[in-house]
């Protein structure tokens, strides 16, 4: 495996800025239809960003061992320009409580044990993807940094390609979207959120 960069606290922030951003865009019309490909509102969606976020702060905070029983926060539906403040609000809280979380330490996940690098990761996904769900078939521009996205495939996605678009790739590797050359992976998705020593070089499928 190629050398690769960490995703940082600073990452999630600015995945956490462009979709408050991008969301502030919308038409206001918009927001109580469905997300793109979603069964949810873009209100629940955006809501939804903000409590994976809180949860993932709780769990790494208390360095929770096995399944905590809990579901987190539940923030309710708001306006546009609250859902914005409280996805910054939440992503900043993540950020902070990785960055003080010891290295190498790893805490219970769904998907397996996951060190604060991949919370991070996590949290990313869940603010880019959503985000995307969010505002895609609107007029609402959307356009993820690529190095960013790279960077999150490096850790979550070990398997994906290294040599096409990072926000393309991304949307692949989380069944969104088709790529040249890899099957579509549609609900099929997995993520690698234990340490990357502990990838075994498969592509994982549900």
């Amino acid at each position: 495996m190629s050398e690769r960069s960490p995703v940082t606290s600073d990452d999630l922030r600015g995945a956490a800025s462009l979709v408050a951003g991008s969301i502030r865009r919308l038409d206001p019309d918009l927001w109580e239809k469905l997300a793109y490909g979603l069964e949810w509102t873009r209100s629940h969606t955006v809501a939804h960003i903000a409590d994976a976020l809180d949860f993932y702060s709780g769990d790494l905070a208390s360095q929770v061992q096995e399944n905590p029983g809990s579901v987190g926060l539940h923030y309710r539906e708001d306006s546009v320009e609250a859902a914005a403040g409280q996805i910054q609000f939440s992503a900043g809280v993540l950020a902070f409580v990785a960055e003080a979380t010891t290295a190498g330490v790893t805490v219970y996940h769904p998907s397996g044990m996951a060190d604060a690098e991949g919370f991070l990761g996590m949290g990313c996904v869940e603010t880019l993807l959503h985000g995307y769900d969010s505002v895609a078939g609107t007029e609402t521009e959307f356009d993820p940094d690529d190095e960013l996205c790279k960077r999150i495939l490096g850790r979550l996605f070990p398997w994906a390609p290294q040599d096409t678009s990072g926000w393309l790739t991304l949307l692949w590797a989380t069944g969104r979207g088709e790529l040249d050359g890899q099957d579509f992976l549609g609900e099929t998705w997995r993520w690698h959120v234990e340490l990357l020593s502990k990838w075994e070089g498969n592509i994982p499928r549900a």
